[in-house]
């Protein structure tokens, strides 16, 4: 019985050790420093690191990781013909220096305290898609009526599947972000050194779908994709954003992740925190290593002005393992 009493005694301080460091902040200057002890050089951490996330515990990001797969869905698998395949793919490529005329391609959104990078980093791509393929250069697609209306893709603000949102977007289409604007501003987490407001305790509530634009003077406008697939694998990833633009992609968020500030990411932490989806837009070599350059959606003051480079070519965190994508429908 003695036995029995210790033993729920220790399941219960351990139940409440991990329920602190769930709400403890994360980002700490000791957690940085230990993460830069790790890393090499290759990339650097910081305790400091974007409003979104500063002061931030476990408990919140985890909320922002809104990868969800829905099985149901399934997009088909797009193969490149052997002409394509054998172009040549450079060194280096930046979908912004390629195509200069659409500034959607260096714009960092914000999905706030909400688990929306699932339909943020897809409407992000299509509006890159919608301009690269011909289409109104500064039309932003609304990840507002995505995450808001795509019953099938998930949950809205407590996560979602990118392949369905793109699914979505042929099927259904989606209006401009003038006429549904994402709904939550800019908040920072349990901090007052902060120009913006407090976020909420928890996460926003989803919205619910509209079929009126925000103002009564405006008609909805629905912007379409002609076709939407899945892709897998570097070269198929090159071959693709060589051709179409930025595609949508999800990956394995592990805590050391949160601290990025510069630098190629390579995963030193064990601790899985979620998965996220965001925006690939390009690659490159850092210092001898390859990387990816990906697009977050934790607004401009994280990581590299909104960016970060992870690298490519050994399936960092997953990365390369699937990727969704469309062709726009330009009328």
């Amino acid at each position: 019985m003695r036995s029995a009493v210790v033993t729920i005694a220790l399941c219960a301080a351990t139940a409440v050790a991990l329920s602190a460091i769930e709400k403890g902040p994360l980002l700490t200057p000791e957690f940085a420093a230990a993460v830069n002890a790790k890393t090499n050089g290759a990339w650097t951490a910081s305790h400091d690191n974007g409003y979104l996330l500063r002061g931030a515990c476990r408990a919140d990001i985890k909320k922002l990781l809104g990868v969800k797969k829905n099985e149901k869905v399934v997009l088909p698998k797009k193969s490149f013909s052997a002409n394509e395949r054998a172009q040549t793919i450079p060194d280096s490529f930046d979908a912004a220096t390629q195509w200069p005329q659409c500034p959607t391609i260096t714009h960092i959104r914000d999905q706030s305290a909400c688990g929306s990078c699932w339909a943020v980093a897809a409407a992000e791509a299509m509006s890159d898609r919608y301009c690269i393929g011909g289409g109104q250069q500064d039309l932003l697609i609304s990840a507002a009526n995505l995450m808001e209306c795509c019953w099938w893709c998930g949950s809205g603000c407590e996560g979602g599947d990118p392949a369905s949102a793109w699914s979505y977007w042929t099927s259904t289409g989606l209006v401009a972000d003038t006429c549904q604007p994402y709904p939550f501003a800019k908040c920072a987490h349990h901090t007052t050194n902060s120009t913006y407001p407090p976020c909420p305790s928890n996460t926003y509530p989803t919205p619910s779908c509209s079929s009126t634009c925000s103002s009564s003077s405006t008609s909805p406008v629905y912007y379409k994709g002609s076709s939407s697939y899945t892709l897998a694998g570097v070269a198929d990833f090159q071959q693709e954003v060589l051709a179409n633009g930025p595609i949508e992609v999800a990956f394995d968020v592990y805590e050391d992740f949160l601290s990025y500030t510069g630098g190629v990411y390579i995963r030193t932490s064990s601790q899985y925190l979620g998965g996220h989806a965001v925006r690939l837009v390009g690659w490159g070599t850092l210092n001898g290593v390859p990387y990816w350059k990906i697009a977050n959606s934790w607004n401009a003051d994280w990581g590299l002005n909104g960016y970060f480079l992870i690298r490519r070519g050994t399936d960092e965190c997953g990365i390369e393992d699937s990727g969704a994508a469309g062709l726009a429908l330009i009328s």
